[in-house]
């Protein structure tokens, strides 16, 4: 009786559509495909504020980072749960700074759920704001929703 009921239970799982989850991203609201944020990063006294565009491709989460001005930060793409960040602003443009910036961006361009640990904090206000803590350098970055 037992191998009927595993034979049975084994065709019913073979047989079965395979259902693949649809992949979410904290930067992009609740099946949206583009979001549009109000990014802050402060750091001690410098504060920089500008525009985050992001949207979703069948690469995964890509994203760009500039200042009101139109002046360049940064782009990164997020596919698989790694993250890539690419054409940082020459001032920025530290293995450091890039080290730090995709750690904190791969908790907020995840697909997945990562352990903050003590040395962030992560704050989600969705669908209005959202903001991340990173302890161990001093730095905040705040996104709020911009409305269209």
């Amino acid at each position: 009786m037992r191998r009927h009921l595993l034979w049975i239970s084994l065709c019913l799982c073979l047989c079965s559509p395979i259902v693949r989850a649809q992949v979410t991203y904290p930067l992009l609201l609740s099946g949206e495909e583009r979001a549009t944020w109000n990014f802050t990063l402060e750091r001690g006294t410098m504060v920089i504020t500008g525009i985050c565009l992001a949207r979703q491709t069948e690469q995964g989460l890509v994203g760009s980072v500039v200042n009101e001005f139109g002046i360049h930060f940064f782009d990164f793409t997020c596919t698989d749960d790694r993250v890539k960040v690419s054409n940082v602003f020459s001032a920025m443009d530290k293995w450091y700074i890039r080290r730090v910036l995709k750690k904190d961006l791969r908790l907020l361009a995840a697909s997945k759920a990562y352990k903050t640990g003590r040395r962030r904090s992560l704050s989600l206000a969705l669908p209005d704001s959202m903001s991340l803590q990173n302890n161990k350098y001093g730095i905040t970055y705040r996104f709020e929703r911009l409305q269209q």
